[in-house]
């Protein structure tokens, strides 16, 4: 079968709205959109985020935050808040497909590595993680047409609702062609960011930068290779495993960025590794992955739902079990598969040889098929 472009949007709309109504239907089910209507929207009178309350989500959600307060209550938040993150979760799925068609890549994948991945089914709405990932997957398409400029644009958005995205500027820079196109992408990547950013500058510089700065330099060790650390006294301080993680995420970007490997594989790599050493490990991380695992066709598809079906069962189960934090209990256990079975994929996709990246398969100037 043909997949066509309104096939993928159809059946991702179906997909976002089953995650969208477990979500209304069952206010039981914690989400971060829901802890911070009763957290800030509603004590504050949807004060402005940053101004009004500490806020520890970048500035494009704390827009979306402050967009769906406006709702007369919480049911009408929570689908105001859908229907925005909509467009999103629309925009990832539509440059998937044109990367896909493009640049001879299997568009068949987007279903089953994305838009049915439990990771998505679950959590593309439970917080503000898929508008990174639609900014990023438009950032390689853009980057893919040679077009430095809106790739680096599309990077800084990203940034602007999830910092992972910065990390992958180094590679986009050494994609490109020149160091003229360097510099405009830089230029455009720090636009990106601070556009969103200045209202929030304008009206309270202050209480924005102490949020923002706050927000970076938290450590919660959850649900990471950490927690086994710390259990056992191994490292106690929080700013050595700051640094070491760091320090870990650095020497892979810095590696992949001068590596041969084709680009969607660097940033797969270079995601994937910030995922394993960061201190804190929740389950909607994985929804960076997931396009990463459509641009890149050595990744089989057992391992990947073995992988990815183990991450959403940490938020299915979390508040069934009378302790989840419990040292060698269920989520623990779940939590330290699923991070072995991710540095195994890692390795795999570093060892594994790779031809040179078919970079097209159109002249995307003419338009002329090759």
């Amino acid at each position: 079968m043909r997949l066509k472009l309104r096939d993928l949007l159809a059946l991702s709309t179906v997909a976002y709205l089953l995650s969208v109504s477990s979500k209304i239907l069952s206010p039981g089910f914690y989400t971060d959109i829901t802890a911070l209507y009763y957290r800030a929207v509603l004590p504050t009178s949807n004060g402005i985020p940053y101004h009004a309350y500490f806020l520890e989500y970048p500035a494009i959600p704390a827009i979306l935050i402050w967009v769906s307060g406006l709702a007369p209550s919480f049911f009408y938040y929570m689908v105001t808040m859908a229907f925005l993150m909509f467009f999103f979760v629309i925009a990832a799925v539509y440059f998937l497909y044109r990367i896909c068609t493009e640049f001879g890549m299997d568009r068949g994948r987007i279903i089953p590595f994305f838009i049915m991945a439990p990771s998505f089914l679950v959590m593309s709405f439970f917080n503000w993680d898929i508008i990174a990932v639609c900014f990023v997957i438009a950032a390689i398409y853009y980057l893919f047409r040679k077009n430095s400029r809106l790739s680096g644009l599309c990077l800084g958005l990203g940034f602007a609702a999830k910092a992972y995205p910065l990390l992958l500027l180094p590679p986009f820079m050494k994609e490109v062609g020149s160091w003229r196109d360097r510099f405009e992408m830089l230029l455009s990547t720090v636009l990106g960011a601070l556009i969103p950013n200045l209202p929030f500058i304008i009206i309270d510089f202050q209480a924005w930068l102490n949020s923002n700065l706050s927000a970076r330099q938290a450590v919660y060790i959850e649900e990471s290779i950490w927690v086994v650390t710390r259990y056992y006294r191994l490292v106690n301080q929080d700013w050595l495993i700051t640094a070491v993680a760091w320090s870990l995420i650095i020497l892979s970007i810095l590696h992949m960025t001068f590596s041969s490997k084709p680009l969607v594989l660097k940033v797969w790599v270079i995601t994937a590794v910030t995922i394993l050493v960061y201190p804190s490990y929740p389950p909607q991380y994985n929804l960076w992955l997931l396009p990463m695992f459509v641009l890149n066709p050595i990744f089989a598809l057992i391992p990947f739902l073995a992988f990815d079906f183990l991450n959403t069962s940490i938020i299915l189960s979390w508040f069934t079990v009378d302790n989840p934090f419990q040292p060698w209990g269920p989520i623990w256990d779940i939590s330290l598969i699923r991070i072995g079975l991710l540095a195994l994929l890692l390795i795999w996709a570093t060892h594994r040889r790779h031809a040179s990246p078919q970079r097209s398969v159109m002249d995307v100037e003419t338009g002329v098929r090759a």
